[in-house]
């Protein structure tokens, strides 16, 4: 059996839970669709490992789906699994994602759910210290032992449709459309251009311009450069802290 993994992170979390699945291979969704990455031929396990992004899926998780999957010849693919980690709660992100891929004529054989960290700046102003981060994925440890048994059995575990459900996918899919993050901001005394938000971005959304870090239109809100950036130059308006990841910042380099 091969099974390689496709991961949607900002912070790290989802990375950090994909690092756990054993695997043959592993890759980002911004590097398939950019052709950066592609899928084996013969993989007949497919994980996708995702976010939860205002109860649904990443805008790069969908996009993946209904533009490389669904034009790829999956004839060789028998198992389907799907992990969402969330800080909050996961909602229905795991019916988006049955009814992403039905759409693209693929199936979802499993699918559970994984709290982390919660790396989400405007509902929590202040950032998760390292001994709380600590904490929750010490108790994230047994839903990960349950979910790598259930994946190795190839267990079937189809997600549950709640009321809304259909209205709460719908709101998911507009809201995370990328666009222009009007409230991070970044000191220009702190920055020391050291390119660490360039180059962790998923979304290729930072650039440096006329000497100075400059945000494009296509944020998705995953915080990703606030948190990891090393003089805490990124600012955002009310927050305090920084959640530092789980995984090394090296590891989330795209370029």
């Amino acid at each position: 059996m091969s099974t390689f993994l496709i991961v949607s992170t900002g912070t790290g979390n989802s990375l950090y839970v994909a690092d756990r699945i054993p695997h043959d291979g592993m890759c980002f969704t911004e590097d398939l669709l950019d052709g950066r990455c592609t899928i084996p031929g013969d993989t007949d396990r497919l994980g996708l490992i995702f976010p939860v992004y205002c109860g649904g899926l990443p805008w790069s998780m969908r996009r993946l789906v209904s533009d490389v999957l669904a034009e790829r010849d999956n004839r060789s693919l028998g198992y389907i699994f799907a992990i969402a980690t969330n800080g909050g709660l996961p909602l229905y992100a795991l019916h988006d994602m049955d009814r992403t891929l039905q759409d693209s004529g693929l199936a979802l054989s499993y699918g559970n759910t994984v709290r982390m960290p919660d790396a989400y700046l405007p509902l929590k102003k202040k950032a998760v210290t390292d001994n709380e981060a600590e904490a929750i994925a010490a108790k994230a440890e047994d839903r990960l032992r349950t979910i790598i048994s259930d994946v190795q059995d190839e267990k079937i575990m189809l997600p549950h449709k709640g009321p809304f459900a259909r209205i709460i996918r719908k709101l998911s899919s507009i809201s995370m459309v990328p666009g222009k993050q009007e409230k991070l901001t970044v000191d220009s005394s702190a920055c020391s251009r050291c390119g660490t938000c360039i180059s962790i971005c998923p979304m290729e959304n930072i650039k440096e311009e006329d000497g100075g870090i400059v945000f494009g239109d296509r944020c998705v809100s995953c915080f990703a450069c606030y948190h990891r950036c090393p003089e805490r130059a990124i600012r955002f308006p009310g927050a305090s802290g920084q959640y530092r990841g789980l995984v090394e910042t090296a590891r989330l380099r795209r370029r």
